[in-house]
């Protein structure tokens, strides 16, 4: 797979997605590559967990101000904003949808429509040297990027409120304590944590991967008795999973599964 925004490599079950390509992208060309990319991960079966990270740029995404703004003042009509709002919405539904876990990883500036794409992940990483930074939101446009769900799920809603309203920079250990990462890794052990984390991902049983990606994201809408429901019939596709199968197998003889990178149904 070769992409101008993107450098892509295959390995012990992580597809490890670098962003690579200019320091500004075209939005456009960034999201028909993740489209086409997303959709050939979720379907390949070497790649069990999908991991995004830092290549020659951070999670580094603007909207086009100036030509907005052009746009504005000659008249223009909401045709102009909304194909940005189009691109934030596929992107982030792909990543959302996908039923592999996905790891946003970062040691750079993550800043404006970059926020929304790095907090739209699964599990978000960062290095002690990372930091965070909303987009401004001075022009009179909102944030976008399906951030006005995700942070105030993390942050809480006057944390989200303040981090968004105020445009301040935050820093790795603060954005830790915000909710908006999940862990902080040390310079020196970033590729061992990782290494770590996608190799524990990739030995889970795609199944329960999936279920529970599902079950968490729709935790906010449920109440006890749903959710207990809902674990029930999740249980159930669990149980007549192979790679569960295996994955208890393998348990009880101590050693690592021998799983496939199976998102859907059993195969015959």
């Amino acid at each position: 797979m070769q992409y101008d925004n993107f450098d892509v490599e295959i390995a012990d079950g992580c597809a490890t997605v670098r962003l690579t390509g200019p320091g500004a992208p075209d939005l456009g060309a960034l999201c028909d590559e993740f489209t086409d990319l997303m959709l050939r991960l979720q379907e390949d079966r070497a790649a069990r967990v999908i991991l995004l990270t830092d290549g020659d740029h951070a999670f580094d995404l603007h909207r086009d101000l100036d030509g907005l703004a052009e746009a504005r003042r000659g008249g223009g009509g909401f045709e102009h904003l909304a194909a940005g709002d189009e691109i934030a919405r596929r992107i982030v539904t792909l990543v959302g949808e996908c039923p592999k876990p996905v790891v946003a990883a970062t040691r750079g500036e993550i800043r404006n429509l970059g926020l929304g794409f790095y907090a739209a992940a699964d599990i978000r990483l960062a290095g002690e040297s990372a930091t965070f930074t909303a987009p401004d939101m001075a022009g009179g446009l909102v944030a976008g990027w399906g951030l006005t769900l995700t942070l105030p799920r993390l942050m809480g809603p006057g944390r989200a409120l303040d981090f968004l309203w105020s445009h301040r920079t935050v820093a790795a250990a603060e954005a830790a304590a915000l909710g908006l990462v999940d862990r902080v890794i040390p310079e020196d052990q970033w590729e061992q944590e990782l290494l770590a984390l996608t190799g524990r991902l990739s030995q889970i049983p795609q199944p329960a991967v999936h279920l529970t990606k599902l079950a968490v994201q729709q935790a906010p809408s449920l109440d006890m008795t749903s959710m207990l429901a809902m674990e029930w019939e999740t249980q159930q596709q669990c149980w007549d999973s192979d790679e569960t199968s295996e994955g208890l197998r393998a348990l009880q003889e101590g050693r690592t599964p021998r799983l496939e990178a199976s998102t859907g149904p059993d195969e015959d």
